[in-house]
This record gives C-alpha cells, sequence and structure tokens, in this order.
C-alpha cells in the first residue's frame, strides 16, 4: 500500500520537492543577501483575486518583490507597502510614494522575509507567496502555499467557531478539505492556480482566521487523507443533510461514485438550525422567481402564464426532490435535481438558493381553486452529498473520532497517511 501511495503522490505533484531560489539586489548600505524560500511539497495554488486593476502588497517585516520580464530578474526588498498596477496587459510597481520601482513586467512575486513576516495584500494577511500576474486589464493574484497552511485558512470558514469537545469533527473537517485539495490539483488546466476561494471549491480566508483549535487539529491530522481503494476520493460535504445524505449521481449530473451513497444521518445534525426550515411564496412571487431563473438561464426575456399546480414528481433515495412539475395555464415545466435551489430560491433573502432540496410541497387554494400560497417545507442545508458537517460535530460531541466519522458518511473508505 505503501508503494501505491508513493506513487500517487509523484502522480498528482510530479515532483518530491520544490525548492525555489531567488537572487538578490544590491542596496546602499544592506548587505547583499539571498532569498531562499522554501515551498514545501505539496503545495497549494490558491486564486485570491482577478477583478481588479491594481493590488496594494505589504508585510509584517520585510519582504522581498522579485520582478520578471521575459528571461530577466530583478529583485528588491521593501518595509512599506507596494502597489502593483496593470497599465496596458503589463505589470507595474510602484512604492508607497507612487515613485516607479519597475515596469513592463510579466509577472511580480512577493516573498516575506523571516519566519514571522507574512504578505499582507488589502489588509489580509497569507502565509507562503503571493504571485501577481496580468489578467486581462486587471491583476490576477495567486497564493502559493504549503497544503496544512492552506487548510489553516480554510477549515474555520468552512466548520465556523467550535469548542474543544468537537476537536474530532475539527479534525474530520481538515481530513476532508485536505482530501479534496489533494484530488482537485490541476483541475483547471493550464490555469496557474489549482483552487478557487469560494464555494466552488472550498472557503480560503488567509491567516486572519486561524485559531489555536483548528491549527491543533490540523497538526494532529498532517497528511492524513480519504482514499477508496488506491485511489483519493472526491471528499464533497455540506452543511447539513437534514436526516439522510444523497448519492452524488442523484443529485448532480455526476457519475456514480461508491463511497458517495445515502447514509441515514441518525439525527446528529438536528442541532443545526437548518434541520427544519419553512420558505412561503404567493403565486406571483414563485411565478417571478421561475421568470427570472427561465430568463436568465436561456439569456431572453420568459413570461409565464399563471401558476395552477406545482408538485414534485421523483425524489431520490436520500429524500431530495429529484424532479419537480411547475404547471401554469399555458405549458408545464420541469426541473431537476440540484438546480432546482436556484429555482425556487428564498422569499425571506431573495438573493439566496433555497437551502436544499429536501423539501414537501403545499398547495394552498381557495374556494375558487385559484393558488392562494405556496409552501416548501424543507430540512438540510446544501446539496446533500459526502459529510455532513453538522452531523460530524454532533457525532463529535458524543465521542466519535474523526476517522469514524469519515468511514460514516464516505462509504467503505479509508484513512491513510500520505505523507
Amino acid at each position: 500500500m505503501n508503494r501505491l501511495v508513493g506513487y500517487s503522490v509523484r502522480a498528482a505533484f510530479g515532483l518530491t520537492l520544490i525548492v525555489v531560489f531567488w537572487s538578490c539586489a544590491t542596496i546602499p548600505g544592506v548587505k547583499d543577501e539571498t532569498v531562499t524560500p522554501v515551498i514545501r511539497v505539496p503545495f497549494v495554488r490558491v486564486l485570491i483575486s482577478d477583478a481588479e486593476p491594481e493590488i496594494r502588497a505589504a508585510a509584517d517585516g520585510a519582504f522581498a518583490i522579485e520582478c520578471l520580464q521575459g528571461d530577466r530578474q530583478s529583485v528588491f526588498y521593501s518595509g512599506q507597502q507596494i502597489r502593483v498596477r496593470n497599465l496596458g496587459f503589463r505589470l507595474r510597481v510602484e512604492d508607497s510614494r507612487g515613485e516607479l520601482i519597475q515596469e513592463d513586467l510579466d509577472e511580480v512575486n512577493f516573498i516575506p522575509r523571516g519566519h514571522n513576516s507574512h504578505v499582507r495584500v488589502n489588509d489580509k494577511r497569507y502565509r507562503g507567496i503571493l504571485k501577481a500576474m496580468p489578467y486581462g486589464e486587471n491583476v490576477r493574484l495567486v497564493n502559493v502555499l504549503y497544503m496544512e497552511d492552506y487548510l489553516r485558512g480554510v477549515v474555520p470558514p468552512e466548520i465556523g467557531k467550535r469548542e474543544e469537545n468537537e476537536i474530532e469533527a475539527i479534525k474530520a473537517q481538515a481530513v476532508a478539505a485536505r482530501t479534496y485539495a489533494i484530488k482537485h490539483l490541476q483541475q483547471y488546466g493550464q490555469e496557474p492556480y489549482d483552487m478557487k476561494p469560494t464555494v466552488m471549491d472550498q472557503l480560503y480566508e488567509g491567516m486572519d482566521v486561524e485559531n489555536r483549535l483548528v491549527n491543533d487539529a490540523i497538526d494532529q491530522t498532517v497528511g492524513d487523507i480519504i482514499m477508496y481503494e488506491d485511489a483519493f476520493i472526491n471528499a464533497y460535504y455540506h452543511s447539513t443533510c437534514g436526516g439522510m445524505t444523497d448519492d452524488i449521481s442523484h443529485v448532480w449530473d455526476k457519475p456514480e461514485a461508491p463511497y458517495l451513497k445515502p447514509v441515514h444521518d441518525s439525527a446528529a445534525c438536528s442541532w443545526s438550525k437548518y434541520y427544519n426550515w419553512r420558505e412561503e411564496y404567493t403565486e406571483p412571487q414563485l411565478r417571478g422567481r421561475i421568470e427570472q431563473y427561465l430568463s436568465t438561464d436561456r439569456g431572453r426575456q420568459i413570461t409565464l402564464a399563471p401558476i395552477t399546480d406545482v408538485r414534485v414528481e421523483e425524489r431520490t433515495a436520500g429524500g431530495r426532490v429529484a424532479k419537480m412539475l411547475v404547471r401554469t395555464e399555458t405549458d408545464n415545466h420541469r426541473f431537476y435535481k440540484d438546480r432546482i435551489r436556484w429555482v425556487i430560491g428564498r422569499t425571506s433573502n431573495p438573493d439566496l438558493i433555497l437551502p436544499s432540496d429536501r423539501f414537501d410541497v403545499t398547495v394552498n387554494r381557495d374556494a375558487q381553486d385559484k393558488i392562494t400560497g405556496i409552501s416548501f417545507i424543507g430540512g438540510g442545508y446544501g446539496h446533500g452529498v459526502g459529510m455532513c458537517q453538522c452531523g460530524a460535530i454532533g457525532k463529535s460531541r458524543t465521542g466519535w473520532t474523526f476517522d469514524a466519522i469519515l468511514k460514516h458518511y464516505y462509504t467503505g473508505t479509508t484513512v491513510k497517511k500520505l505523507y
């Protein structure tokens, strides 16, 4: 098994060690030094931003600024804020007074100097190094850091503030997040990053969200990953299953996975505020939501006739809605799987989607059989695939260990030490 895991590491990372050396520049009054940051393997590249035409970088202490222009390299040191701007699809670096340091650049790297120094961008601190590159008319910023340091900025926003008696759930979250990241390295092909810092992958908020309990949980599970037979799993997770998780192929248009099957939660997540929920619509409100969804989806304005019925036609093994029919005076509209959450949304917060697809529909009518309201009465929060985070917390409170939690939610898996 160790040999198989070793081969997996080499295939996943393509190398066993990376040591990046930066040359030095001469600064009057400062002894020549060499910048030699070490990025430990496995490392991950996280997209931080790419929507602004400039960024401002500083550090807790001094930091190096490596400027790359073709095969030319220059390195500067600074203890003050630096600004990087995209001017005509090339980067320009300026000091805190707006004076030019270097321009017409392909890439700018920010490297902290010293163990207690970390780079800050737009007042948010990050471990590792930060790479700035042109992206259209904007500056793309990518954080390159050791996998375990990445998890320190992922686990807190993913699982929330927890107590000492919930550390096994934190460990389970750390192992699931690590497995997800390793499984998805290089998922974006030629893009210079592996992860997005949002629910598109995993929430990542840098150093400022770190806390002792989470760091302890990460340190106690360093290198632990979840495997099914000899392969890393797709370690999906969600907030609250509402009583039962689900089959990935029934929720999304994705292939079946033997470890992502419906699992009873035994009400371990019943303490979640989303274990039960209710959303109420008038007929015009629901019609408006569906019109908005269809118009966005089809790229043209869609207008519906009044709704005459809403019903569930199919359910998944985990109790979620797999097919929903919305009948109007002129047409029938069917919606499928997890996309239903986007179709319905919420009346309580129009900017949010429905908490889950685990719901019943009640259509209320007046004496003339006209719809007076539609009730969506459900349970759970999220897609329902893989580990239920609130269920993991509930099980941790009753003495479950992190590996038992993971094996429960990911059917037939084992937890292995990868590094």
